[in-house]
Formats: structure tokens, C-alpha cells, sequence
């Protein structure tokens, strides 16, 4: 028999395994999302620095935004990546010795590091979201012809480290099954 909740059927017997399941889930597809939509960052920029190029060498008139779009563009690119990387193991780890470790000994390995991952993005949104707000108090702008506001950007960081956290979350909860059960959370 099962409870209706939120217009989500919830079963006793595993509910909650499947609720983790869902969360998990909702996570790896915004990381997914995320991190795909980041990718199409680099063919703008590619194609703006492309235009740049052939604009100050070709006919000589060297463009005034191309820089600063190609430097906000390229910011927010390696910003978003974040959680998408962490998502597909993509991260530097030293494999020596853990690529040899039981499935076990990883997620052991992984949970006592989580603590500094943790404490690292904790600091950023924290120092990220002060740095934002002042940004924004004071409507700062690059330093250059063109002059874009950095705030949103600042922002963006922010919201980055966040889905950052939110991915590495995931990551320690799946872990932390592993610990327990002996067995992965299916994706």
C-alpha cells in the first residue's frame, strides 16, 4: 500500500531507496545538462575568435568585444564543466594505487577525501557568493573598451560551485552505499 505524497506514490518497502534514487538522478541530469550546454561555450568561441582573426588581419579592423566575450565565454565554460567532469570520474586523482583498490576501498578512499571536497566548495560559494554581492552592490565591469558587467559572471561561479557540491553529494551518498551494501546505486 502506498502513501500519496506530492502526487508521488511513495511504497513503504524501498520508498526511500527509490526516493535517493530520484534525487541522485536529478542531479546527474542537471550536471548532464549542464555541463553539455557548457560545451557549445567553446564553438562560440571559436567562431568569435575565427571573426576576430580574419577581421584584424584580413581587412584591418580589429574588433572591440571579441576579447572580453571570449574571456567571459571561457570562464563560464571551465565554471559549469565542474560538476559535469566530477559526474564522469574526469577529475585528477592519483590512480597508483587506487585503480587497484576493491570497489569497497575506493568508496572508503572517496568518503574520507569528500571532507575536504566538501570544505572546498563550501568556501567557494561562501567566499564566491560575498565577492557576487559586492560585484553586483557595485555593478562592476570588466576593465576594458567594452566594459561587460561582471557580476552575472560572479554569479554564475557561485551557481557553479553549488551544482559542484550538489554532484559531489551525489557522488558521497552513492559512496557511502557502496560502504554499506557492497553494492552500487544504479545510475
Amino acid at each position: 500500500m502506498g502513501v500519496e505524497c506530492y502526487s508521488t506514490p511513495i511504497n513503504h518497502e524501498g520508498g526511500e531507496e527509490l526516493g535517493i534514487k530520484r534525487l541522485l538522478s536529478l542531479i546527474d541530469t542537471s550536471s548532464e545538462w549542464v555541463g553539455k550546454v557548457a560545451c557549445f561555450m567553446v564553438v562560440i568561441i571559436m567562431v568569435s575568435m575565427t571573426i576576430e582573426v580574419v577581421s584584424r588581419y584580413g581587412f584591418n579592423q580589429p574588433t572591440v568585444w571579441v576579447w572580453d566575450v571570449s574571456e567571459q565565454l571561457g570562464a563560464a565554460f571551465y565554471m559549469l564543466g565542474g560538476a559535469y567532469v566530477l559526474l564522469h570520474h574526469g577529475h585528477v586523482r592519483v590512480d597508483v594505487l587506487y585503480t587497484r583498490f576493491p570497489l569497497k576501498v575506493k568508496a572508503i578512499t572517496d568518503l574520507v577525501t569528500s571532507i575536504l571536497f566538501f570544505f572546498f566548495c563550501i568556501v567557494l560559494i561562501w567566499k564566491g557568493g560575498e565577492l557576487a554581492w559586492g560585484s553586483t552592490m557595485i555593478r562592476e565591469v570588466e576593465n576594458s573598451l567594452l566594459a561587460p558587467p561582471l557580476y552575472p559572471l560572479r554569479w554564475l561561479f557561485v551557481i557553479a560551485s553549488l551544482l559542484l557540491l550538489l554532484q559531489g553529494g551525489a557522488k558521497f551518498i552513492r559512496d557511502l552505499g557502496i560502504v554499506i551494501t557492497g553494492k552500487e546505486i544504479a545510475r
